[in-house]
């Protein structure tokens, strides 16, 4: 066959097939491509990064010089680090493995025996869970994606509520109640109902000064405000958190510290992550707050609702598509995303937020997910 005759046998194939047929290969050498790119798993809240070698090695230390003696069961070095950071009293925090256990212990303690819960949702499903397992009955009123309905909660609020638990920056919505709105939902709770403020996220807020909400323990005793070192300090594996409560509040925090204290090596990572850290976290806010501003402009352009968050991560929904279905159109572009049925909402999806790169990894894939080919305004082309 000459060269002729080798072009000739492509004049009856119209346009419509030879761009079916361009269109197949390029899908091909996508998915080819696509096959050397690392799977972005955005689907968890913990920061992704190695802790400051500095932290490891003060629990390397504590590992080698301390473990055949008992740590201190007061943790009076971390204590008086954070009470000078928070400008507190030291009898106002209690050390413990983690603000998810404060928030079992303070359950179990404050509304057993026919007590109610009341948790808003949607929101982290640990916390209703707590509940339930300890067979203590959780009251669930819904929550708009900007945050808590002062009025639906106060009315959700009865003679059988014993705790009213709030994430703030909400989990999975990233929804922030600031502090003169959250005084007034304070005001109004009877003197039977303790609140449980979990602020695991709230570094990453910049709506106002980080210890906004947690000087509210000093006006209202049954406030008790719930600090982890999982997010932003990214210390998930040492399993560590703090309590402050008011003046007042001692007995009760003393009653849901740990019997023995943390362990030592705990205690060495969280003071080390306090005296050197905030570099790091100073960074890490930067970026997330950045990246998030970006993301959220992003979405704009594409057939999402997404809510406006103040959190580490965006709560969105698309439009034809339950949240399954969306997380799975991303996983197929290699980006993992939190399904939001498992927070109370199938609708949505929540996806972390951390860097540039995660960022743009995640616009990409939302493009390519709802048809755009990856091209969303702020992402990569």
């Amino acid at each position: 066959m000459g060269l002729l005759d080798y072009y000739r046998q492509f004049d009856d194939i119209g346009e419509s097939e030879y761009n079916k047929t361009l269109r197949a290969r390029r899908a091909q050498e996508k998915a080819l491509a696509l096959e050397m790119v690392p799977t972005l798993d955005l689907s968890g809240t913990e920061w992704p990064e190695l802790p400051d070698a500095e932290v490891v090695s003060a629990s390397v230390y504590q590992a080698r010089g301390r473990l055949h003696g008992y740590p201190d069961p007061e943790a009076t070095k971390v204590r008086r680090n954070l009470a000078e950071r928070h400008n507190i009293r030291g009898a106002q925090i209690a050390i413990g493995n983690g603000a998810a256990e404060f928030m079992r212990s303070a359950i179990h303690l404050l509304a057993a025996g026919g007590g109610e819960v009341v948790v808003p949702r949607p929101s982290q499903p640990l916390y209703a869970s707590l509940a339930t397992r300890a067979g203590i009955q959780v009251v669930e009123p819904g929550m708009p994606d900007d945050g808590p309905d002062i009025d639906a909660l106060a009315r959700s609020v009865t003679n059988r509520t014993r705790v009213l638990v709030l994430c703030n920056p909400n989990d999975p919505t990233g929804a922030y109640v600031p502090s003169e709105r959250l005084g007034e939902l304070l005001s109004r709770l009877p003197e039977h109902v303790h609140m449980l403020l979990d602020e695991s996220y709230v570094q990453f807020q910049d709506v106002e000064a980080e210890d906004a909400c947690m000087s509210l323990v000093e006006a209202f005793p049954r406030l008790l405000v719930l600090r982890s070192f999982s997010r932003i300090y990214g210390l998930s594996g040492i399993r560590a958190g703090y309590a402050v409560g008011a003046p007042s509040a001692t007995a009760l925090l003393g009653a849901l510290s740990p019997a023995l204290g943390v362990n030592a090596l705990t205690q060495a990572a969280m003071l080390q992550a306090l005296r050197v850290g905030d570099p790091d976290i100073q960074r890490r806010r930067e970026s997330v707050v950045m990246e998030r501003a970006r993301v959220q402009d992003a979405l704009t352009a594409l057939p999402v609702t997404a809510s406006h968050s103040q959190a580490n991560f965006v709560w969105m929904s698309a439009e034809g598509l339950s949240g399954e279905q969306l997380a799975l159109r991303l996983e197929a572009s290699r980006v993992l995303v939190a399904d939001g049925k498992d927070f109370g909402d199938g609708r949505y999806v929540r996806a972390a937020i951390r860097d540039r790169h995660a960022a743009d990894r995640l616009l990409w894939a939302l493009g390519e997910a709802l048809g755009g080919n990856g091209r969303v305004p702020g992402s990569p082309q």
